[in-house]
Protein backbone atom coordinates (compact mmCIF):
# COMPACT_ATOMS: atom_id res chain seq x y z
CA UNK A 1 0.00 0.00 0.00
CA UNK A 2 2.82 2.01 -0.23
CA UNK A 3 2.18 3.64 -3.62
CA UNK A 4 -1.15 5.32 -1.78
CA UNK A 5 0.57 6.66 0.72
CA UNK A 6 1.69 9.82 -0.60
CA UNK A 7 -1.22 10.37 -2.70
CA UNK A 8 -3.91 13.03 -1.73
CA UNK A 9 -7.35 11.75 -0.80
CA UNK A 10 -9.05 12.79 -4.03
CA UNK A 11 -6.41 10.99 -6.36
CA UNK A 12 -7.06 7.72 -4.90
CA UNK A 13 -9.83 6.86 -7.34
CA UNK A 14 -11.56 3.21 -8.23
CA UNK A 15 -8.91 2.78 -11.23
CA UNK A 16 -6.12 3.43 -9.01
CA UNK A 17 -7.04 1.20 -6.30
CA UNK A 18 -8.38 -1.90 -8.93
CA UNK A 19 -4.50 -1.17 -10.14
CA UNK A 20 -2.90 -1.10 -6.28
CA UNK A 21 -4.79 -4.31 -6.11
CA UNK A 22 -4.27 -6.54 -8.86
CA UNK A 23 -0.39 -5.83 -8.28
CA UNK A 24 -0.53 -6.80 -4.58
CA UNK A 25 -2.03 -9.79 -6.03
CA UNK A 26 0.57 -10.69 -7.86
CA UNK A 27 3.12 -9.42 -5.73
CA UNK A 28 4.96 -11.37 -2.87
CA UNK A 29 1.99 -10.56 -0.01
CA UNK A 30 -0.24 -13.12 1.22
CA UNK A 31 -3.97 -13.05 0.39
CA UNK A 32 -4.58 -12.25 4.20
CA UNK A 33 -2.23 -9.10 4.94
CA UNK A 34 -3.17 -7.70 1.33
CA UNK A 35 -7.20 -8.17 2.56
CA UNK A 36 -6.60 -6.66 5.49
CA UNK A 37 -4.43 -3.70 3.94
CA UNK A 38 -7.76 -3.38 1.36
CA UNK A 39 -10.17 -3.49 4.78
CA UNK A 40 -8.16 -0.85 6.37
CA UNK A 41 -8.18 1.58 2.87
CA UNK A 42 -11.84 1.12 2.81
CA UNK A 43 -12.57 2.29 6.28
CA UNK A 44 -10.53 5.33 5.92
CA UNK A 45 -11.99 6.13 2.38
CA UNK A 46 -15.80 5.66 4.49
CA UNK A 47 -14.61 8.13 6.90
CA UNK A 48 -13.41 10.18 4.83
CA UNK A 49 -16.51 10.63 3.00
CA UNK A 50 -18.58 11.17 6.20
CA UNK A 51 -16.69 13.81 6.49
CA UNK A 52 -17.11 15.52 3.39
CA UNK A 53 -13.53 15.49 1.72
CA UNK A 54 -14.37 12.40 -0.82
CA UNK A 55 -17.39 12.17 -2.86
CA UNK A 56 -17.68 8.09 -3.53
CA UNK A 57 -15.49 5.45 -1.53
CA UNK A 58 -13.14 4.33 -4.64
CA UNK A 59 -12.83 0.74 -2.76
CA UNK A 60 -15.47 -0.67 -4.88
CA UNK A 61 -13.66 -4.03 -6.04
CA UNK A 62 -16.78 -6.81 -5.26
CA UNK A 63 -15.02 -9.46 -2.73
CA UNK A 64 -12.17 -7.78 -2.16
CA UNK A 65 -10.83 -7.70 1.79
CA UNK A 66 -13.60 -10.08 2.49
CA UNK A 67 -12.65 -12.33 6.02
CA UNK A 68 -14.64 -15.63 5.86
CA UNK A 69 -13.57 -17.84 8.44
CA UNK A 70 -12.48 -21.36 7.86
CA UNK A 71 -15.55 -23.93 7.30
CA UNK A 72 -15.26 -25.68 10.76
CA UNK A 73 -15.48 -29.49 10.28
CA UNK A 74 -18.54 -31.39 11.94
CA UNK A 75 -18.59 -34.57 13.30
CA UNK A 76 -21.92 -36.97 12.45
CA UNK A 77 -22.92 -39.00 15.36
CA UNK A 78 -21.95 -42.01 14.34
CA UNK A 79 -18.48 -40.37 14.14
CA UNK A 80 -18.52 -39.17 17.71
CA UNK A 81 -19.23 -42.67 18.39
CA UNK A 82 -16.19 -44.28 16.83
CA UNK A 83 -13.89 -41.43 18.36
CA UNK A 84 -15.27 -42.19 21.90
CA UNK A 85 -14.38 -46.44 20.64
CA UNK A 86 -10.82 -45.25 19.58
CA UNK A 87 -9.90 -43.05 22.18
CA UNK A 88 -7.97 -44.29 25.65
CA UNK A 89 -11.00 -44.93 27.87
CA UNK A 90 -9.72 -42.12 30.13
CA UNK A 91 -10.47 -39.86 27.95
CA UNK A 92 -13.97 -40.97 26.42
CA UNK A 93 -15.85 -38.48 28.44
CA UNK A 94 -14.23 -35.54 27.49
CA UNK A 95 -14.78 -35.81 24.04
CA UNK A 96 -18.59 -36.41 24.74
CA UNK A 97 -18.28 -33.38 27.10
CA UNK A 98 -17.31 -31.45 23.99
CA UNK A 99 -19.45 -32.86 21.45
CA UNK A 100 -22.69 -33.37 23.45
CA UNK A 101 -22.58 -30.52 25.56
CA UNK A 102 -20.04 -28.09 23.83
CA UNK A 103 -17.64 -27.74 26.47
CA UNK A 104 -14.50 -25.58 25.76
CA UNK A 105 -11.34 -27.88 26.38
CA UNK A 106 -10.45 -25.23 28.90
CA UNK A 107 -13.55 -25.96 30.95
CA UNK A 108 -13.31 -29.67 30.68
CA UNK A 109 -10.56 -29.89 32.23
CA UNK A 110 -11.50 -27.19 34.78
CA UNK A 111 -14.55 -29.38 35.99
CA UNK A 112 -14.73 -30.03 40.05
CA UNK A 113 -15.75 -33.22 40.26
CA UNK A 114 -18.62 -31.23 42.61
CA UNK A 115 -19.55 -30.05 39.19
CA UNK A 116 -20.70 -32.60 38.08
CA UNK A 117 -24.21 -33.79 39.02
CA UNK A 118 -24.87 -37.38 38.02
CA UNK A 119 -28.93 -37.02 39.85
CA UNK A 120 -29.94 -34.11 37.99
CA UNK A 121 -27.70 -34.78 34.77
CA UNK A 122 -25.69 -31.19 34.47
CA UNK A 123 -22.71 -30.14 34.38
CA UNK A 124 -21.54 -26.78 35.95
CA UNK A 125 -19.44 -24.89 33.91
CA UNK A 126 -17.15 -22.64 36.33
CA UNK A 127 -13.83 -21.91 35.45
CA UNK A 128 -11.77 -22.71 32.61
CA UNK A 129 -8.16 -24.14 33.08
CA UNK A 130 -5.35 -22.41 31.61
CA UNK A 131 -2.05 -23.32 30.53
CA UNK A 132 0.25 -21.36 28.96
CA UNK A 133 2.35 -22.49 26.13
CA UNK A 134 5.50 -19.98 26.88
CA UNK A 135 5.57 -21.04 30.19
CA UNK A 136 5.07 -24.38 32.83
CA UNK A 137 2.54 -21.98 34.52
CA UNK A 138 -1.00 -23.56 34.90
CA UNK A 139 -4.12 -22.29 36.73
CA UNK A 140 -7.89 -22.07 36.78
CA UNK A 141 -9.30 -18.60 36.18
CA UNK A 142 -13.12 -17.41 35.86
CA UNK A 143 -15.08 -17.56 32.20
CA UNK A 144 -14.38 -14.36 30.48
CA UNK A 145 -17.79 -13.40 30.60
CA UNK A 146 -20.90 -14.30 33.10
CA UNK A 147 -22.40 -16.02 30.32
CA UNK A 148 -19.32 -18.86 30.38
CA UNK A 149 -20.62 -19.53 33.67
CA UNK A 150 -23.43 -21.80 33.22
CA UNK A 151 -25.16 -25.21 34.19
CA UNK A 152 -25.38 -27.07 31.19
CA UNK A 153 -27.43 -30.25 30.86
CA UNK A 154 -26.40 -34.02 29.94
CA UNK A 155 -27.87 -35.71 27.19
CA UNK A 156 -29.21 -39.18 28.65
CA UNK A 157 -27.11 -41.18 26.21
CA UNK A 158 -23.66 -39.21 27.52
CA UNK A 159 -24.85 -39.87 31.55
CA UNK A 160 -23.80 -43.51 31.45
CA UNK A 161 -19.84 -42.29 30.60
CA UNK A 162 -19.81 -39.84 32.90
CA UNK A 163 -21.09 -42.15 36.02
CA UNK A 164 -17.94 -44.79 34.63
CA UNK A 165 -15.79 -41.72 34.33
CA UNK A 166 -16.50 -40.48 38.15
CA UNK A 167 -16.20 -44.06 39.46
CA UNK A 168 -12.87 -45.21 37.48
CA UNK A 169 -10.88 -41.99 36.86
CA UNK A 170 -12.02 -38.84 38.51
CA UNK A 171 -10.06 -37.32 41.46
CA UNK A 172 -11.23 -36.57 44.85
CA UNK A 173 -11.54 -32.68 43.39
CA UNK A 174 -10.70 -32.59 40.22
CA UNK A 175 -12.91 -34.35 37.52
CA UNK A 176 -10.04 -35.16 35.04
CA UNK A 177 -6.87 -35.94 35.89
CA UNK A 178 -3.90 -37.65 34.88
CA UNK A 179 -2.58 -40.97 35.81
CA UNK A 180 -0.46 -38.89 38.19
CA UNK A 181 -3.30 -37.65 40.29
CA UNK A 182 -3.04 -33.99 39.02
CA UNK A 183 -5.14 -32.13 36.88
CA UNK A 184 -5.37 -33.28 33.24
CA UNK A 185 -3.43 -31.36 30.80
CA UNK A 186 -5.49 -30.10 28.17
CA UNK A 187 -2.22 -31.12 25.92
CA UNK A 188 -2.71 -34.85 27.13
CA UNK A 189 -6.60 -34.45 26.05
CA UNK A 190 -5.45 -32.97 22.72
CA UNK A 191 -3.01 -36.06 22.11
CA UNK A 192 -5.44 -38.93 22.74
CA UNK A 193 -7.54 -37.32 20.96
CA UNK A 194 -5.30 -36.86 17.84
CA UNK A 195 -4.23 -40.54 18.12
CA UNK A 196 -8.44 -41.55 17.90
CA UNK A 197 -9.05 -38.82 15.16
CA UNK A 198 -6.15 -40.83 13.00
CA UNK A 199 -7.06 -44.56 13.94
CA UNK A 200 -11.11 -43.62 12.68
CA UNK A 201 -10.13 -41.28 10.01
CA UNK A 202 -12.28 -38.41 10.80
CA UNK A 203 -10.90 -35.03 10.24
CA UNK A 204 -12.07 -32.76 12.79
CA UNK A 205 -9.85 -31.09 15.61
CA UNK A 206 -10.90 -31.30 19.23
CA UNK A 207 -12.31 -27.88 19.78
CA UNK A 208 -14.25 -28.84 16.34
CA UNK A 209 -16.32 -30.80 18.56
CA UNK A 210 -17.65 -27.75 20.51
CA UNK A 211 -18.91 -26.76 16.52
CA UNK A 212 -20.45 -30.21 16.50
CA UNK A 213 -22.12 -29.68 19.68
CA UNK A 214 -23.97 -26.55 18.71
CA UNK A 215 -24.76 -28.05 15.24
CA UNK A 216 -26.25 -31.03 16.98
CA UNK A 217 -28.39 -28.91 19.57
CA UNK A 218 -29.44 -26.75 16.55
CA UNK A 219 -30.43 -29.87 14.74
CA UNK A 220 -32.32 -31.04 17.86
CA UNK A 221 -34.42 -28.01 17.69
CA UNK A 222 -32.79 -24.77 19.90
CA UNK A 223 -33.38 -21.94 19.44
CA UNK A 224 -30.43 -18.88 19.32
CA UNK A 225 -31.03 -18.30 22.39
CA UNK A 226 -31.04 -21.54 23.78
CA UNK A 227 -27.56 -22.16 22.00
CA UNK A 228 -26.20 -18.86 24.01
CA UNK A 229 -26.68 -20.48 26.86
CA UNK A 230 -25.61 -23.69 26.25
CA UNK A 231 -22.44 -23.04 24.54
CA UNK A 232 -21.38 -19.89 27.19
CA UNK A 233 -21.54 -17.39 24.44
CA UNK A 234 -21.95 -13.72 25.78
CA UNK A 235 -25.09 -11.84 23.97
CA UNK A 236 -24.74 -8.46 22.61
CA UNK A 237 -26.99 -6.27 24.33
CA UNK A 238 -29.60 -5.72 21.54
CA UNK A 239 -29.69 -9.62 21.39
CA UNK A 240 -30.52 -9.79 25.01
CA UNK A 241 -33.84 -7.76 24.58
CA UNK A 242 -35.09 -9.76 22.04
CA UNK A 243 -33.80 -13.44 22.86
CA UNK A 244 -34.65 -15.25 26.09
CA UNK A 245 -33.99 -18.73 26.76
CA UNK A 246 -37.01 -20.60 28.67
CA UNK A 247 -36.13 -22.04 31.82
CA UNK A 248 -36.31 -25.99 31.20
CA UNK A 249 -35.42 -25.72 27.54
CA UNK A 250 -32.03 -26.70 27.84
CA UNK A 251 -33.48 -30.17 29.54
CA UNK A 252 -35.15 -30.53 26.22
CA UNK A 253 -32.80 -29.95 23.58
CA UNK A 254 -30.37 -32.09 25.42
CA UNK A 255 -32.91 -35.37 25.21
CA UNK A 256 -33.82 -34.83 21.58
CA UNK A 257 -29.36 -34.54 21.64
CA UNK A 258 -29.98 -38.51 22.82
CA UNK A 259 -32.49 -39.33 20.22
CA UNK A 260 -30.54 -37.61 17.67
CA UNK A 261 -27.69 -40.43 18.78
CA UNK A 262 -29.98 -43.09 18.54
CA UNK A 263 -30.96 -42.01 14.64
CA UNK A 264 -27.71 -41.19 13.89
CA UNK A 265 -30.00 -38.68 11.08
CA UNK A 266 -30.95 -35.17 12.55
CA UNK A 267 -34.04 -35.82 9.54
CA UNK A 268 -35.14 -38.02 11.52
CA UNK A 269 -35.68 -36.53 14.82
CA UNK A 270 -39.55 -35.99 15.88
CA UNK A 271 -40.51 -32.23 15.58
CA UNK A 272 -41.28 -31.81 19.42
CA UNK A 273 -39.54 -28.69 19.44
CA UNK A 274 -40.08 -25.18 17.56
CA UNK A 275 -36.99 -23.35 15.89
CA UNK A 276 -37.82 -19.84 16.60
CA UNK A 277 -35.95 -17.25 14.97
Amino acid sequence: MTELLDLPLIAITPPVVRSWYAKALLGKGGKTSIGQSYRFLRAVMNSAKRDGAIVINPCQIPGAGSDKAKERGIATPGQIVDLVEAITPRYRAAVLLAAWCGLRRGEVCGLRTADVDLVDGVVWVRKNRVELLESPKKYDKDPKTDAGRRPVSVPPHVMPYLRDHMKEWAGRDRFFVGRDGQPMRGNAVYQAFVRARVKVGVDVSYHDLRHTGQTLAASAGATLADLKKRLGHASAAASLRYLHAVEGRDREVADQLSKLAAHGNAAKLPKTIIVKH
